[in-house]
Protein backbone atom coordinates (compact mmCIF):
# COMPACT_ATOMS: atom_id res chain seq x y z
CA UNK A 1 0.00 0.00 0.00
CA UNK A 2 3.11 2.35 0.83
CA UNK A 3 4.04 2.20 -2.74
CA UNK A 4 0.49 2.86 -4.06
CA UNK A 5 0.79 6.21 -1.75
CA UNK A 6 4.00 7.30 -3.05
CA UNK A 7 2.63 6.66 -6.89
CA UNK A 8 -0.52 8.71 -6.04
CA UNK A 9 1.83 11.54 -4.72
CA UNK A 10 4.10 11.28 -7.78
CA UNK A 11 0.90 12.07 -9.64
CA UNK A 12 -0.19 14.92 -7.14
CA UNK A 13 3.13 17.01 -7.25
CA UNK A 14 1.96 19.32 -10.23
CA UNK A 15 4.25 17.81 -12.94
CA UNK A 16 2.28 16.73 -16.08
CA UNK A 17 5.36 14.82 -17.69
CA UNK A 18 6.86 12.11 -15.00
CA UNK A 19 9.26 9.00 -16.02
CA UNK A 20 9.19 6.29 -13.89
CA UNK A 21 12.31 3.78 -14.83
CA UNK A 22 12.21 0.22 -12.95
CA UNK A 23 13.13 -2.76 -14.01
CA UNK A 24 9.83 -4.21 -12.82
CA UNK A 25 7.54 -2.57 -15.26
CA UNK A 26 5.15 -5.75 -15.27
CA UNK A 27 5.00 -4.90 -11.51
CA UNK A 28 4.27 -1.26 -11.88
CA UNK A 29 1.54 -1.66 -14.24
CA UNK A 30 -0.36 -3.88 -12.44
CA UNK A 31 0.51 -1.22 -9.09
CA UNK A 32 -1.09 1.47 -11.52
CA UNK A 33 -4.26 -1.26 -12.70
CA UNK A 34 -4.67 -1.65 -8.51
CA UNK A 35 -4.50 2.32 -7.91
CA UNK A 36 -7.02 3.25 -11.41
CA UNK A 37 -9.52 0.86 -9.35
CA UNK A 38 -9.69 2.88 -6.02
CA UNK A 39 -9.21 6.04 -7.95
CA UNK A 40 -11.82 8.85 -9.26
CA UNK A 41 -8.99 9.07 -11.63
CA UNK A 42 -9.25 8.24 -15.68
CA UNK A 43 -5.96 6.19 -15.58
CA UNK A 44 -4.95 4.94 -19.47
CA UNK A 45 -2.38 2.78 -20.73
CA UNK A 46 -0.22 2.77 -24.05
CA UNK A 47 2.39 -0.10 -25.35
CA UNK A 48 4.17 0.66 -28.88
CA UNK A 49 2.26 -1.11 -32.00
CA UNK A 50 -0.84 -1.10 -29.30
CA UNK A 51 -3.81 1.13 -29.27
CA UNK A 52 -4.49 3.05 -25.59
CA UNK A 53 -6.65 1.72 -23.48
CA UNK A 54 -8.55 3.03 -20.34
CA UNK A 55 -7.27 0.65 -17.17
CA UNK A 56 -9.79 -1.89 -15.96
CA UNK A 57 -11.27 -1.48 -19.58
CA UNK A 58 -8.85 -3.32 -21.90
CA UNK A 59 -11.35 -4.60 -23.90
CA UNK A 60 -12.42 -1.15 -25.28
CA UNK A 61 -9.45 0.14 -26.87
CA UNK A 62 -9.23 4.30 -28.16
CA UNK A 63 -9.29 4.45 -32.35
CA UNK A 64 -6.07 5.93 -33.54
CA UNK A 65 -3.38 5.87 -30.63
CA UNK A 66 -1.37 2.81 -31.90
CA UNK A 67 1.12 4.83 -33.11
CA UNK A 68 3.34 7.41 -31.62
CA UNK A 69 2.04 10.27 -33.49
CA UNK A 70 -1.24 9.20 -33.20
CA UNK A 71 -1.18 8.80 -29.21
CA UNK A 72 0.62 11.57 -29.02
CA UNK A 73 -1.85 13.36 -30.93
CA UNK A 74 -4.46 12.72 -29.11
CA UNK A 75 -3.44 13.22 -25.71
CA UNK A 76 -2.73 16.20 -26.72
CA UNK A 77 -6.17 17.42 -28.32
CA UNK A 78 -7.96 15.33 -25.44
CA UNK A 79 -10.29 18.48 -23.11
CA UNK A 80 -9.83 16.02 -20.31
CA UNK A 81 -8.35 15.15 -17.05
CA UNK A 82 -6.33 12.12 -17.38
CA UNK A 83 -3.29 10.35 -16.51
CA UNK A 84 -1.49 8.35 -19.70
CA UNK A 85 0.70 6.43 -19.16
CA UNK A 86 3.14 5.08 -22.40
CA UNK A 87 4.93 1.64 -21.38
CA UNK A 88 8.12 1.36 -23.13
CA UNK A 89 7.41 4.05 -25.63
CA UNK A 90 10.84 5.57 -26.07
CA UNK A 91 9.67 5.99 -30.25
CA UNK A 92 8.29 8.84 -28.73
CA UNK A 93 11.62 10.92 -27.97
CA UNK A 94 12.63 10.15 -31.78
CA UNK A 95 10.44 12.79 -33.34
CA UNK A 96 10.95 16.63 -32.62
CA UNK A 97 7.48 17.38 -33.62
CA UNK A 98 6.46 14.97 -30.56
CA UNK A 99 8.85 16.21 -28.91
CA UNK A 100 7.41 19.61 -28.90
CA UNK A 101 3.81 18.65 -28.74
CA UNK A 102 5.00 17.39 -25.14
CA UNK A 103 5.88 20.51 -24.61
CA UNK A 104 2.61 21.95 -25.35
CA UNK A 105 1.30 19.37 -23.08
CA UNK A 106 3.54 20.28 -20.32
CA UNK A 107 2.56 23.82 -20.17
CA UNK A 108 -0.58 23.93 -21.74
CA UNK A 109 -4.05 24.74 -20.11
CA UNK A 110 -5.42 21.18 -20.17
CA UNK A 111 -4.26 19.62 -17.02
CA UNK A 112 -3.29 15.88 -17.80
CA UNK A 113 -0.39 13.99 -16.65
CA UNK A 114 1.74 11.80 -19.39
CA UNK A 115 4.15 8.74 -17.64
CA UNK A 116 6.68 7.39 -19.53
CA UNK A 117 7.58 3.90 -17.87
CA UNK A 118 10.27 1.44 -18.75
CA UNK A 119 13.39 0.18 -18.11
CA UNK A 120 15.13 2.70 -19.56
CA UNK A 121 13.87 5.98 -20.77
CA UNK A 122 16.11 7.91 -22.96
CA UNK A 123 14.29 11.69 -21.87
CA UNK A 124 15.46 14.63 -24.31
CA UNK A 125 17.00 17.30 -22.90
CA UNK A 126 14.20 19.96 -23.49
CA UNK A 127 11.96 17.84 -21.69
CA UNK A 128 13.75 17.43 -18.28
CA UNK A 129 12.71 20.98 -16.92
CA UNK A 130 9.07 19.57 -17.32
CA UNK A 131 9.61 15.91 -16.04
CA UNK A 132 9.83 14.78 -12.41
CA UNK A 133 12.04 11.67 -12.79
CA UNK A 134 12.09 8.80 -10.97
CA UNK A 135 14.31 5.99 -10.71
CA UNK A 136 12.95 2.27 -8.96
CA UNK A 137 14.39 -0.80 -8.08
CA UNK A 138 11.59 -2.36 -5.99
CA UNK A 139 12.17 -5.14 -2.97
CA UNK A 140 11.13 -8.77 -3.71
CA UNK A 141 8.01 -9.12 -1.02
CA UNK A 142 8.00 -12.38 1.24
Amino acid sequence: MEYLNKLEQMFDNGHRLVSLETYEVERVSDLLLELSRFSTRPYYMCQPGQPMFRLGAAHISIPRTQTASGLIEHIEATKHYGIFVLREFNTVFEDPALVSKLVNIATGDTHKIVMFLGEFIDLPKSLKPYTLRSKHQMRETG
